[in-house]
């Protein structure tokens, strides 16, 4: 497992994939019980536990990992490097991916490069989105806000010999039940 931490939403989604599909994010949760040292089972969580901590050292560079060598279990690595790394109040990543999405052209990329490099920019600034929405059609039509501007932005950074595929789609009309949210 060789992932770096640049981003800690994507770190931590990627550790929770891994760890989940070795069966063993429970020692990250908290739900599992750590047993008295005199308990006949304590070697076994003791080896399970010093394991994902190995996972999560070995996920980020030699530098980060560091700074967790010395906690006791994976779930308090778990914390420490989320709270650290995955602040979703973080208005200096936040800042820096919008700013990303802001220059981002197509320029030399292929269409299929330029519309994933926006979608992954875009998951990543969703990860910020911690809205608590009182009313399920506002959730719905604010939804359908983002994504016409994500449209936009698609169509803005196409380069300019697309100028008239770009017109045709913005020629044609949303749905009739579109258009009467918008």
């Amino acid at each position: 497992m060789d992932i770096t931490i640049f981003n800690g939403h994507q770190w931590s989604s990627s550790v929770m994939m891994f760890i989940c599909g070795k069966g063993r994010d429970d020692y990250l949760t908290g739900d599992i019980i750590i047993p008295e040292k005199n308990d006949p089972m304590f070697r076994t969580w003791k080896t399970e536990n010093h394991m994902v901590i190995s996972w999560l050292i070995n996920s980020m560079t030699n530098e980060i990992g560091k700074n967790f060598l010395l906690y006791g279990t994976a779930k308090e690595i778990w914390e420490a490097a989320r709270e650290t790394y995955s602040s979703s109040e973080n208005i200096s990543e936040l800042f820096e991916i919008e700013a990303v999405l802001h220059d981002l052209r197509r320029g030399e990329l292929s269409i299929t490069q330029y519309f994933n490099t926006l979608c992954r920019h875009w998951q990543h600034l969703d990860m910020f989105e911690i809205y608590s929405w009182n009313c399920p059609e506002d959730t719905v039509l604010y939804r359908r806000i983002v994504e016409q501007k994500r449209t936009f932005k698609f169509l803005l950074g196409l380069n300019k010999n697309l100028d008239e595929v770009r017109g045709r789609i913005m020629g044609t009309k949303p749905p009739k039940s579109q258009r009467s949210i918008l």
